[in-house]
């Protein structure tokens, strides 16, 4: 069975290291990409089949990513299903995304993190 992940993120090379991060953790995965909120949000309504998963940069453009997920669970997305994945540290986006029940994970920023990425995103898969 085919895993399939959207990953919006207005960075190209955020959203290439999530896919290569991801693979190592669904070998099968099959990916859709956004560049925005609105882009992500109109990929989940118009998508030829069912998005598994969302990761969902906070900064991206609107609506951001805590927006998105907003919109993404109004229309029957589990919260369980969405991340936010961001470089930003934030206690008030962290508890953010505790409140709409979210996972929050830290994005590499520099290729000596990329193990600890993949650890946060097979935690994240796994939980659900």
């Amino acid at each position: 069975m085919t895993t399939r992940i959207m990953v919006a993120d207005d960075s190209l090379f955020a959203r290439m290291l999530a896919k290569e991060a991801v693979s190592k953790v669904f070998i099968d995965a099959e990916f859709s990409e956004a560049t925005s909120g609105a882009e992500a949000l109109t990929a989940a309504k118009t998508s030829d089949y069912q998005i598994d998963w969302y990761l969902l940069d906070i900064n991206m453009g609107g609506p951001n990513g805590v927006e998105t997920a907003r919109q993404l669970i109004a229309e029957g997305v589990a919260a369980s299903k969405i991340a936010l994945v961001t470089g930003n540290r934030s206690k008030d986006l962290q508890d953010e995304a505790d409140g709409l029940g979210v996972t929050y994970i830290n994005k590499t920023i520099n290729p000596a993190d990329v193990d600890q990425f993949i650890e946060r995103l097979r935690n994240f898969f796994t939980a659900a």
